[in-house]
């Protein structure tokens, strides 16, 4: 039985036509993963089931017995709670059973004794009840999740003092331990640590109810997945099996629908030139409408959409014969100590990737390091000759255009080479001119890395960068590292990514 039907889903962006006639079934248990370039509609179609937006035509049907939450990062909550207070409300409707239940004892201090049965009876019954909804292993289960996700709990936090990063952990965590029937999670890794996404890969494979999830990071996609449901063409097609099954199926569908779509192109061009050439004949005329309206009941196939090739560089300066960087008992951190006594030498040209939970400082000690936080203590000695790109994981996100933002920061670059460099990233046609904070998340990234390849350097460091970014994105950032003769400093929770890169490891 499916717990969510969409059939002919239509859906227009501004100008951009994203949804065609899209139809998908999704049945109870399935574990679904979304996936599609950068930019095809990913989170609109999650925001559209969700009923956050509203389809241009088509209908969405949720089996109405049946409960979703969805995985927002901008949900509004009370933020003056703590984090224990936040979780704990999950349960809250069993706390108050329980509260029932004591008042039931405690009434038979001062009733009657003809009432102790129907008393005791009521009290047994909430009992029961709290007893098969797991109430007394609730303090285990968020503990559970909270070690999973590795959220950092020190005293009592309220929830409008924490990061993004551990916010979207906290909300991610109260919606596992709801066990709605269909989760929604869109890109659920990208604050996770690798430890913490093997958790919770193995927490959704064991899941008994259904989900859809988005995500870029293919690996766990793989592991977690059992349906993959790809957008392709403004429609969606559905596979059986995990991410590398996808791949598979995926290339021979691919292969079918180009030659179905360049026989059906054949067919038109052959009855248009029937109409051309017969529509005016008083003796074949009926034959050319004959044919008109056959072409005008035709469903039209999509031209298939090429994967857009995006093409990352890093321009090199030179190089030299000493170290990059020598760290020396640094201490880092804000008001108090993160991380101390940090001592790490950095070969000139050599690739380091840093691994370590969520929140113990790897961002910190990126930021500490290039002086945009002091140390607390230590020493930290840069050679001269560094020429330095950093790409930083958060970021606030510019109203402009691409071409503005660019432009902001090369005045001199007109739009023909601006628009030249942001092809080279797949940021075509009108995405160029489109509001960035209306771009998706790997087209964001896409751009932001444009920027960086204006800058040529020796020193790259780089904050979680395959966050968001598509296949293709990634490998050819994946190319660009590899290739790259300077040092490279990286942060990625990704270690299908880091480790083909044969990178040396500094764990924190």
């Amino acid at each position: 039985m499916s717990v969510l039907e969409v059939q002919n889903l239509k859906f227009n962006y501004g100008d951009k036509e994203l949804f065609s006639g899209l139809d998908v079934r999704i049945f109870d248990g399935e574990h679904v993963g979304i996936v599609g370039a950068n930019g095809v509609g990913k989170t609109t179609f999650m925001n559209l089931i969700s009923e956050k937006l509203t389809p241009d035509e088509g209908t969405i049907i949720w089996d109405n017995t049946k409960s979703f939450s969805y995985l927002d990062q901008h949900l509004i909550v009370n933020d003056e709670i703590t984090i224990q207070e936040y979780l704990y409300s999950v349960y809250n409707d069993l706390f108050k059973k329980e509260e029932e239940m004591n008042q039931l004892y405690k009434s038979l201090e001062s009733v009657d004794e003809s009432k102790y049965d129907k008393i005791l009876e009521k009290a047994y019954n909430i009992q029961e009840y709290l007893e098969e909804n797991k109430f007394y292993q609730i303090k285990s289960r968020i503990q559970n999740v909270i070690q999973g996700l590795g959220i950092k709990i020190e005293g009592k936090q309220i929830l409008k003092n924490l990061s993004g990063g551990q916010r979207a952990k906290v909300f991610l965590g109260k919606m596992l331990l709801e066990e709605k029937d269909i989760l929604l999670l869109d890109e659920p890794t990208n604050f996770l640590d690798a430890q913490h996404v093997e958790w919770l890969s193995k927490f959704l494979t064991n899941y008994k109810n259904s989900f859809l999830v988005i995500s870029h990071n293919f690996e766990f996609l793989n592991n977690c997945c059992n349906v993959i449901v790809a957008i392709e063409n403004k429609k969606m097609t559905k596979y059986k099996g995990n991410y590398q099954d996808y791949l598979r199926l995926r290339t021979m569908n691919l292969e079918t629908y180009q030659k179905e779509y360049e026989k059906q192109q054949k067919e038109i061009k052959k009855a248009e030139d029937f109409i051309a050439k017969n529509i005016v004949r008083a003796s074949t005329t009926k034959q050319a409408q004959s044919r008109r309206k056959m072409l005008e009941k035709m469903t039209i196939l999509e031209k298939p959409q090429q994967d857009k090739k995006v093409f990352f560089k890093f321009d090199f300066t030179k190089s030299f014969h000493m170290m990059c960087m020598e760290i020396s008992h640094l201490t880092i951190g804000y008001t108090y100590p993160i991380l101390s006594d940090i001592n790490l030498k950095f070969q000139f040209g050599e690739k380091y990737v840093i691994v370590g939970k969520n929140g113990v400082g790897k961002t910190t000690f990126l930021k500490t390091i290039l002086n945009e936080i002091p140390p607390l203590s230590g020493n930290i000695k840069m050679a001269p000759y560094n020429d330095i790109v950093y790409f930083s994981q958060e970021t606030e996100i510019p109203s402009c255009t691409a071409i503005e933002y660019i432009r902001s920061f090369y005045p001199k670059l007109d739009d023909t080479k601006i628009r030249t460099l942001l092809a080279q990233y797949a940021i075509t046609n009108e995405l160029t001119i489109k509001p960035m904070k209306q771009l998706s998340g790997g087209e964001m990234t896409k751009v932001r890395f444009a920027l960086l390849s204006l800058k040529r350097s020796n020193l790259l460091i780089l904050d979680e960068p395959t966050n968001h970014l598509d296949r293709l994105a990634k490998e050819s950032l994946f190319n660009a590292i590899s290739h790259y003769p300077g040092t490279v400093i990286l942060v990625s929770h990704e270690k299908e990514f880091y480790q083909k890169l044969n990178m040396k490891e500094i764990k924190f």
